[in-house]
């Protein structure tokens, strides 16, 4: 056990280094946001969501194993997050229609790995998935005098879903 313990630390390590990045830029990010620097936060935070889309596309594409699954796990909330806080950037400056587009691509994104071969990426995919889901109607009833942007949501809702969940 302990061989296999020494053998997974340095690709954790790893992943704690990749994100890394992420982390700052979220950080950096927040307090851009909080000193009312929208235009920087907007910035960090799409930083930190490609930083968050490309490592999880990185892992996707490597040989499953449990540190592959691992960062998975992180990528995912990672992309998720990055994603909602540009949205709340864009909500901010008064742009809700550039909110809609990021929480319905990173609501997107997470549809196909709810059919992932594995079943801890399904189960993070789908846990984060109902959140963006849930983010997308509370949005929609946020801005009901803008019929685009709930015709948006809509088909963002109904695309890759089983269930309709359209708002009238």
């Amino acid at each position: 056990m302990i061989l296999g313990q020494k053998q997974q630390q340095p690709d954790l390590l790893y992943l704690e280094q990749a994100l890394s990045p992420w982390q700052s830029n979220i950080m950096q990010g927040n307090y851009a946001f909080e000193q009312g620097a929208l235009l920087e936060a907007r910035d960090k935070y799409l930083l930190a969501k490609t930083l968050a889309g490309h490592l999880l596309q990185q892992f996707l594409c490597a040989q499953i194993n449990t540190n592959v699954i691992y960062a998975i796990e992180h990528c995912i909330p990672a992309l998720v997050v990055a994603s909602h806080n540009l949205a709340d950037t864009y909500i901010a400056m008064q742009q809700p229609e550039n909110a809609c587009k990021w929480l319905c691509e990173v609501h997107l994104s997470l549809s196909p790995l709810i059919k992932h071969t594995h079943y801890d990426v399904q189960k993070v995919s789908k846990h984060h998935y109902l959140k963006t889901s849930a983010e997308l109607v509370s949005f929609a009833r946020r801005y009901p005098s803008l019929p685009e942007l709930i015709e948006q949501v809509n088909f963002c809702l109904c695309s890759e879903s089983t269930t309709n969940n359209q708002l009238h």
